[in-house]
């Protein structure tokens, strides 16, 4: 299952056990749904199945230019190449599908691996993490992706929220 949603002063939200359910079968678009909290505003998001794809281009057509994805040790090594698409060097997009918009359009990704569970909610990651953005070139128009659990969440909404104003971010 996939939650996510798309705005520039809000987060998406991606839940991580829809890599496990990826049935790999068939691809069904995905459908909207709220996220109603009850001290915050509604989160738009969306539920799917196999929808890889999909996901890719909600990430780009937030426009962003880099994207920093942020993930643990074992998701890591479960899930490390869900995203492997997006890592591909912008020459191999260009020689795959022998057009330059599709290179250009898609943002440089850079991968920053933590600690798994509570062990990753410390200051010496968070500065990590901070050190590790602005040295790979992070901007306003960065999109920050957390891909696992709940303490790499707390870590990296926290990250996001100090790196810039209205950062972006994607759970």
């Amino acid at each position: 299952i996939l939650a996510q949603a798309v705005l520039a002063q809000e987060p998406l939200i991606l839940s991580h056990s829809f890599v496990a359910l990826h049935s790999g079968t068939h691809s069904m678009p995905m459908e909207p749904i709220s996220f109603v909290f009850a001290d915050r505003a509604t989160v738009p998001g969306w539920l799917g199945v196999d929808v890889q794809d999909e996901i890719f281009q909600h990430l780009v057509d937030v426009k962003p230019d880099r994207i920093l994805l942020i993930t643990d040790e074992t998701v890591d090594s479960l899930h490390g190449s869900y995203f492997s698409a997006l890592l591909k060097d912008k020459s191999d997009i260009l020689a795959e599908t022998g057009h330059s918009d599709a290179a250009e359009r898609m943002p440089e990704v850079d991968k920053f691996i933590l600690p798994c569970g509570d062990a990753c909610k410390s200051w010496a990651n968070l500065t990590a993490l901070m050190e590790w953005a602005f040295r790979v070139g992070a901007t306003k128009r960065s999109l920050v992706v957390a891909f696992g659990g709940g303490a790499l969440m707390n870590v990296t909404g926290l990250f996001a929220s100090m790196l810039y104003r209205g950062s972006k971010l994607v759970y």
